[in-house]
């Protein structure tokens, strides 16, 4: 009924690690996005379920890797490239200890 709806949908697996803003997020999850839809879009979808602005910690300073099935992406270029169905997108930030 949904794809009457709203048209074709796809499921993108997505990871968070790190800190994002002020905070240390760990989510997993899906999201469901429409057919043709980009890295942008999953980024979007799935700040909004984690509770955090993806796309706006992009210009915070400190480039996350973004991976799309295990893949590493170039930022900014492949923000536009389009996601499939049941392909899985990771968010991580770098971390450091001493």
């Amino acid at each position: 009924m949904l794809d009457r709806l709203f048209g074709p949908r796809i499921r993108l697996s997505v990871s968070i690690l790190g800190v994002v803003g002020n905070r240390m997020i760990q989510w997993r999850g899906q999201v469901r996005l429409r057919k043709g839809a980009t890295v942008r879009d999953g980024l979007r979808a799935a700040g909004r379920s984690a509770g955090v602005d993806l796309l706006g910690a992009l210009g915070e300073g400190v480039e996350p890797s973004i991976l799309l099935d295990g893949t590493r992406l170039a930022l900014p270029e492949e923000l536009s490239r389009c996601v499939d169905d049941e392909m899985t997108l990771t968010w991580l930030m770098p971390m450091a200890g001493g």
